[in-house]
């Protein structure tokens, strides 16, 4: 059986997606390194990729064969990178609207109104966007006597 590990985003700007998720998870990244990778343990492992670090150091690094092997080296040649609004990450929290207040507070991106949504079953959700276009659903309890 295969166990999902870790999704990770790839991010233009290192610096301000580390900020964004800062923000928006309350907690630090770990295991960063600022111009490729930070991960962060929220429930799953969620981790940003800056795939241009590959790029600067397959064009300037001499000892390439020490990061990469050919194959690794023939998918980037042959890859095209597209950013954003690939994949809608869903955040659940216990308080739907302590949280859209939060989120609203730092303003940190693009944030929708609370919807309701009822096809497989009843709830309420936002949307977040962050840096890079990618959009997070955050859900909460669905309650019937809701009103937003």
């Amino acid at each position: 059986m295969i166990h999902l590990s870790c999704t990770y985003l790839i991010v233009k700007d290192m610096q301000k997606s580390i900020s964004f998720y800062e923000a928006l998870l309350g907690i630090s990244a770990q295991s960063k390194n600022l111009e490729r990778w930070a991960q962060f343990g929220c429930g799953n492992t969620l981790a940003l990729w800056n795939p241009k670090y590959d790029l600067e150091l397959i064009r300037y690094d001499d000892e390439i064969d020490v990061h990469f092997n050919r194959e690794y080296l023939e998918f980037k040649q042959n890859h095209i990178t597209k950013y954003g609004n690939n994949v809608i990450l869903n955040f659940n929290v216990p308080d739907l609207r302590g949280e859209y207040d939060r989120i609203l507070s730092l303003d940190i991106g693009k944030v929708s109104e609370v919807m309701y949504i009822n096809i497989v079953q009843p709830y309420y959700c936002f949307m977040l966007e962050d840096p890079d276009g990618n959009l997070l659903e955050i859900t909460g309890e669905y309650l019937k006597e809701m009103e937003f």
